[in-house]
């Protein structure tokens, strides 16, 4: 009896130990699950400042982007005085400001390393000191008539989300445009007669969904139309 006591007694101190340390993992669960509770919410947060910072430092960049042009089909030569170049193609192309292009081009080289034995002459990037100067140029390229002479193309310095932005907009540009309505890009948004795409709620976590919504004839008489996609990541 006395041994079987003692047995009894030995288990009952077992268990209530087992059951000690049940509880104190147990607890221990529960603190660490608040842990990465408040740690998922914090990655949460995070990752939408982060979706906001990206954003604003786009915005900056294209914005900044925006009295840059960038020049194709320029024959590169050693030695060449880019900035001159430029100064006299652009004389050409809009006559009526070139006094004042001696004084509004600021900064202008080739992009990228040299190659030797490369067959294409590297591209030319320019920023303007006045925007009015570069929006100028801008327009006057699209019908230049010495610009489709030489072969001499004229480019937006956009983003690459911009760039990626109109290559999955360009469908629809391109499908407006062959039924003969007014279509085109404006930064990363393209404007047309029929329809606007918005982006979803999504957008703000960065996951570049949209959705397409048919416009009524009043309301495309009222609004700026325009598609547009989410940013990707």
């Amino acid at each position: 009896m006395q041994s079987l006591e003692t047995t009894v007694q030995v288990n009952t101190a077992s268990l209530n130990s087992v059951t000690e340390a049940l509880e104190f993992m147990s607890n221990q669960i529960e603190e660490v699950s608040g842990k990465v509770s408040s740690l998922q919410n914090r990655v949460e947060s995070l990752e939408k400042e982060n979706c906001v910072l990206r954003d604003k430092c786009e915005e900056l960049d294209a914005y900044k982007r925006r009295w840059n042009l960038r020049v194709s089909g320029i024959q590169e030569q050693r030695g060449e005085d880019v900035r001159k170049i430029l100064i006299d193609l652009f004389c050409k192309v809009s006559p009526e400001i070139a006094d004042q292009l001696v004084y509004t081009l600021d900064i202008t080289h080739r992009l990228g390393p040299r190659s030797e034995g490369a067959r294409a002459s590297r591209r030319i990037i320019v920023q303007f000191l006045s925007r009015n100067v570069r929006d100028q140029i801008w327009r006057d390229a699209r019908t230049s008539a010495i610009l489709k002479e030489r072969k001499i193309r004229i480019f937006e310095d956009l983003t690459q989300s911009t760039k990626d932005a109109r290559n999955k907009l360009w469908p629809l540009v391109e499908r407006a445009r062959k039924e003969g309505k007014r279509a085109g890009f404006r930064g990363p948004f393209a404007y047309g007669d029929v329809c606007v795409v918005k982006p979803t709620m999504e957008q703000q976590t960065c996951l570049g969904i949209c959705q397409v919504y048919k416009l009524t004839s009043a309301e495309s008489n009222h609004l700026p139309l325009l598609f547009t996609v989410a940013p990707t990541v």
